[in-house]
Formats: C-alpha cells, structure tokens, sequence
C-alpha cells in the first residue's frame, strides 16, 4: 500500500512539471506570433521610411497593386462664331408658306446644321428685331421679323446672339427688349445689350472653362440720339474703349479663363480694315481679350494671328454675312457686291491647363455661300458650307458650282493659317 502511494505522488510531480514545461512553451510560441505578425502588419511604415530616405530602395513588391498615377489631360472646348444674321425681303417671301400663313426659316440652315450644332458653344450676329406682329414684318431699312427665326437659329445650333449692332434700335426700346425676352424664351442667351442694365456680358462654364463674351457696336444708326444718357447706358453697349477695358477687367476678377469680345465695326464693304480697327483690337488684347470677332462690314475681312501678352490671340476683322438678301445682281450701288454673299463659320479649340491657363490650339474655317434657287418662282435661299474648293456634296451642281468654288477662294484668301504653337 506504502509503496503505490509513493508511485502516485511521483507520478503526480513528474505530470505537475510536463504542465509547467507546456505552459512555458505556449508562452514562449504566443510571444514569437505575435512579434511576427506585429512586422508583417506594417509594410507601409518600413517603405516610407525607406523612401524618405532612399527612394530607390522601395520594394517594388510591395507597390505592385498600386496603380500608377496619371497626369490629368487639359480641359477643352471648342467655340464656332458666323457673322450677320438679316433677314431682306427675298428671305421673308422665301420662308413663307401661304397656305399656313406662317414664316418657317429652319430650311436656311440645314446644310450648315451639323458645323453649328457640333460646336460645344455657337455665336452669332442678330442683325434685326422681333419687334411682334404689331409692326409689319419688313427689312431694310427698319428691319422686323418673325419670331420664328428664333427657334429655327436655336435648333441649327446656335447659343448666343449679339444684339450690339446698328439695327438693334430699329422700332426702339420696345422692339429691342421684346427681342431679347424672345431670344430666352428660345433657349438662347443674348449679348450687348440689356433690359435692366444687366447682364449685357455673359460669363459660362463649358466643360470646366469659364468663358466671358462681350459685345459692342460702333453704330446705331442715329437711333440712340433719341434715348437719354441714362438710356443709352442702361440699353445699349456703345464702343467705348474705357467700358471694354473695365469689362474685360471685371469679367477677369469674377474669374474669367477666356475672354471673347464681339465687335460691330468697321466700313460696310470694305474687305480690308480700317485703320480705327487695327489699332482698337491692338488695345482690346493687350487689355487681356483672346479673341475678337468682327461684324457688319457685310463682306468677309482677313483674320490674323496676333502675339499678345506672350500668348497666340485670335482676330477676325469681319465674318460677312451668314444669312441674308444681298446679292451680287442688286441693282443698289454698293462695292464689292459679288463678296456680300459670302460668310464663314470660325471653329476655335482652346485648351486650359494648370500652367499656362488657356491656348488657342485649333483654328478652322468654313466658307459658307449663300445660295438662291427659284422653285415655280418662289425663292428658296440656302447657306451652303464650304469645307474645300472642290466640295462634293448634295448641294452642289451645275448652277451653283462655280459660285461656290469661286467664294471658298474668296474667302480663304483672307483666313491667316495657324500653326497651334504658342
């Protein structure tokens, strides 16, 4: 009995002392585990203070799964400008259908819709009233037309209109802010010219460019004698060097990229500019304008490149007309008749980027002519585009060949090439 129960108690030691031994050994396995995993957890420590201090000796291993950064492309957008839009008594008797009794003007534009609308903002010269069915609808002198013109420039592409010309005073006060609220209710937005005294430039965002656009006439025809001077300074926007140079400064301080200033100047039928027109958009650039787009000479004037500032800025003097009645066969004596029936549709790229802000680094042209047929002696005016002298398209045939071969040449010669660099 004596010698079991000495058995059982050495038995006993020996399974207390295997106990301790395992405790000690699981201590000592937890302790290394978890130094272990303590170093495997935090890579991203180890690395950055390699390449804190020696870049080069990151493990590459470690970045595998990290894609590598990309530089961020410049922001673009492209900007397309035509010149007078006039409606003359050939085109009011052309858009008017006597059985329905209405104006439809959609017809004018369909051949040069796609240039417009693919534009990502449209510009042009509004060189008449909506003056309402109040007045007769006329032309020139004391222009009046449809409404309808409207929505037929809206649906061709067209954003903005300039309302800064010398007939935007045709039928007065009331006819010129009837035809702005007209342009609006058509989801167009108009420039140079105001209802409150507001709002007579525009600044938009496309596509992350803010881009100003000013508007100005050197003529009203003697109409704004009529107004006071508050008037004048509440309705119109005059050429006045000070008020372009503090606009463009505005515009700049409310954080303005670009700055476009449109501008109704010049001699009608003059293709060359004047001397007033060189030295002004000298100033108009050097002032911080980009780009100036010219109108009512009613002929095209040559476009230039201009170094300004250190940057490539854009001038065309005058983009002729883009639709109206004149025609080289009037009998009305005007020079240079044969060039008022053409125009042209300027295409603009400018690029913003975070070093050099924005560049111009396209410029395209479009000749346009504007064509008039006779069907069973009712005329039919249509803009036709030009993209090169020998265009092949719909459009063109033995008629109007020549004509249309012969204003693409006309045209041309005058547009300064642009190489894109700055």
């Amino acid at each position: 009995m004596k010698t079991r129960i000495i058995l059982f108690r050495r038995t006993l030691y020996i399974l207390c002392i295997m106990c301790f031994l395992l405790l000690i050994s699981t201590t000592i396995v937890l302790a290394i585990s978890v130094f272990n995993t303590s170093r495997i957890s935090s890579p991203a420590v180890t690395t950055s203070a390699a390449s804190s201090s020696k870049g080069s000796a990151v493990n590459s291993e470690n970045l595998q799964d990290i894609p590598p950064s990309t530089p961020s492309l410049p922001q673009s957008v492209t900007i397309s400008a035509v010149g007078d839009i006039m409606l003359h008594q050939g085109n009011l008797n052309s858009a008017y259908d006597s059985k329905s009794r209405k104006y439809d003007f959609t017809g004018f534009f369909e051949h040069v819709k796609p240039y417009l609308s693919s534009s990502d903002l449209t510009i042009a010269n509004f060189e008449t009233v909506t003056a309402g069915t109040g007045i007769k609808y006329r032309s020139y002198p004391l222009f009046n037309s449809p409404d309808s013109i409207l929505p037929a420039l809206s649906g061709s592409g067209i954003d903005i209109l300039s309302t800064a010309n010398n007939h935007c005073l045709d039928w007065g006060i009331n006819g010129l802010t009837r035809t702005i609220q007209k342009i609006r209710e058509y989801n167009m937005v108009n420039i140079g010219s105001s209802i409150n005294g507001n709002d007579k430039y525009i600044i938009k965002e496309v596509k992350g460019i803010k881009i100003a656009i000013l508007s100005y006439s050197q003529f009203f025809n003697g109409h704004e004698a009529k107004l006071s001077s508050r008037d004048k300074t509440k309705y119109l926007s005059t050429l006045n060097e000070t008020q372009i140079q503090n606009d463009i400064k505005a515009v700049k301080g409310k954080g303005a990229d670009a700055v476009i200033t449109v501008l109704h100047w010049g001699n009608e039928y003059h293709r060359s500019p004047s001397t007033y027109q060189t030295n002004l958009s000298k100033k108009i650039l050097s002032w911080g304008a980009d780009i100036i787009l010219g109108s009512h000479p009613h002929v095209i004037q040559k476009s230039e490149i201009v170094k300004s500032n250190g940057k490539n800025k854009f001038i065309i003097y005058s983009m002729g007309n883009f639709i109206s009645g004149y025609r080289r066969t009037d009998k009305a004596k005007r020079m240079n008749k044969v060039f008022t029936e053409d125009g042209v549709i300027i295409t603009l790229k400018l690029e913003k980027d975070t070093k050099s802000g924005i560049n111009i680094k396209e410029v395209n042209y479009i000749p346009t002519w504007v064509d008039l047929n006779y069907l069973k002696n009712k005329p039919v005016y249509k803009i036709l585009p030009i993209p090169a002298p020998d265009v092949n398209a719909p459009y063109i045939n033995s008629r109007n060949k020549t004509f249309v071969k012969q204003s693409y040449i006309n045209t041309m010669s005058l547009m300064a090439k642009f190489s894109g660099k700055n």
